[in-house]
């Protein structure tokens, strides 16, 4: 059995920029589940959320993650993730993940945030990034695996990653995300959303 590798956390922790470094340090295939949202519905997150509202945003991503069937991939996922139980159960049990939570500290998030202030992001109405931070983490902390500090993610140790020997297979990973010409070796094959 393959198991992957799902990074969950808060936006802004670096789930898509950890990613594309493991799955090249590791050979694996790579799958962005925000990148698949926005190629499916040709639209950027908060375009998405603005106009269909967090509850059918988080049914999207629901529906995206459920329909992957892959083996041997990292996987990046949204920060919302973790809010819908069927999401949660199919990239455990049916996808085979070690759940790895990609944490900041709650400074950290929030200096982040105030660089990207045009990020989309699921919340409850009037909930500050204090409140969002301290339901988030608990939540985050149930669902994985592992923790890993990723407050400096310029000398992470790509080590700190479980790699097991049943992930090294002679058939070539497959890379899922928006440019793979500019991340990835192109000849890889990109299957049809």
């Amino acid at each position: 059995m393959i198991r992957n590798i799902c990074l969950i956390g808060l936006p802004t922790a670096g789930k898509t920029t950890i990613g594309k470094k493991l799955f090249q340090h590791l050979n694996m295939g790579f799958i962005d589940t925000d990148e698949l949202i926005k190629q499916k519905y040709n639209s950027e997150l908060p375009d998405l959320i603005s106009k269909y509202g967090h509850e059918r945003f988080l049914d999207i991503e629901m529906e995206t993650i459920t329909s992957l069937r892959h083996t041997n991939v990292v996987l990046a996922t949204g920060g919302s993730v973790i809010y819908r139980n069927k999401t949660m159960d199919h990239l455990k049990s049916v996808l085979k993940n070690d759940m790895y939570h990609l944490f900041i500290s709650k400074n950290e998030f929030k200096k982040r945030m105030k660089q990207s202030p045009l990020r989309g992001i699921i919340s409850k109405p009037g909930q500050s990034l204090d409140e969002l931070y301290n339901e988030r983490l608990r939540l985050y902390d149930d669902q994985c695996d592992y923790i890993i500090n990723v407050n400096q993610t310029v000398n992470l140790n790509l080590n700190l990653f479980k790699t097991y020997e049943y992930w090294k297979r002679s058939t070539p990973p497959f890379i899922m995300y928006m440019n793979k010409h500019k991340f990835g070796n192109s000849s890889y094959p990109c299957p049809p959303l």
